[in-house]
């Protein structure tokens, strides 16, 4: 007579419990997660060794591409509004509450002043296409046409608590940085950080 193979029992785990944790856990990033507006130029900041960080709110950027077109942008929404309202006020413009919340939603921007209505309405009308427009840069060539200036002064006024940050492209040619510093100097600004990128300290280097 042939022996009797005892019947094995192979462990069981309870699996619903521990799907029911990365449901709850995806969930949660879901809704608190910031999504970070695209810029509107794609910059290669040079590298640097540095232990001082960028402030992470209450942060004014101005931005110069590669081809020397310059941006400027603001972290706060609200603080985007306010500023925009602020230059619809002393330039004799008007948006509509839909541009404003378009505007609000950009990271940063480099149209004149005069083709924003329409840069927005753009926005507002069909969202998908505003990335694809060129944006030629915000003029700071002369006093005359220095609207980086404008937007400096209007940005302070909406957040007198703002930090300034230049981020310049790797190729950015040296006069385009000399008109920013001009326009942030012409309002009594001495004090801005400088954007780059992380470099591996040498050994035995020590931060000040």
């Amino acid at each position: 007579m042939p022996a009797l193979k005892p019947k094995r029992n192979y462990p069981m785990m309870d699996m619903t419990a521990m799907c029911d944790v990365a449901f709850l856990l995806l969930t949660f990033f879901i809704l608190t997660a910031q999504f970070k507006s695209q810029d509107a130029a794609t910059i290669e900041t040079p590298s640097s060794i540095s232990a001082i960080k960028v402030p992470d709110k209450d942060l004014m950027i101005i931005s110069i591409g590669k081809d020397g077109k310059v941006y400027f942008g603001v972290d706060n929404p609200q603080t985007r509004i306010t500023m925009l309202e602020n230059i619809a006020q002393t330039e004799g413009l008007q948006f509509t509450d839909k541009q404003k919340k378009i505007f609000s939603l950009q990271a940063n921007f480099g149209v004149p002043i005069r083709g924003l209505s329409q840069w927005l309405q753009v926005g507002a009308t069909t969202p998908d296409k505003l990335k694809e427009i060129a944006q030629p840069g915000i003029p700071t060539d002369s006093t005359a046409q220095n609207e980086l200036a404008k937007w400096v002064y209007q940005a302070r006024r909406a957040n007198s608590g703002l930090r300034i940050a230049i981020k310049g492209d790797n190729v950015a040619k040296f006069p385009v940085f000399k008109d920013v510093m001009g326009s942030l100097q012409a309002q009594n600004i001495n004090k801005f950080n400088l954007i780059t990128g992380t470099e591996a300290p040498p050994q035995g280097w020590k931060a000040d």
